[in-house]
């Protein structure tokens, strides 16, 4: 039973992470003009 508890927990916290990581990466990418593949390709590193 405690297994399953833990199991649970763990499973909420992951999907809590991944949902705010989700929300950070979106609101960078709103306020970040994105770049379309022309600029990228013409971009030399």
């Amino acid at each position: 039973m405690s297994l399953i508890s833990v199991g649970t927990i763990v499973e909420i916290f992951l999907f809590v992470g991944v949902f705010l990581w989700v929300r950070k990466l979106t609101s960078k990418e709103g306020r970040q003009p994105s770049l379309s593949k022309k600029t990228i390709k013409n971009l030399k590193f």
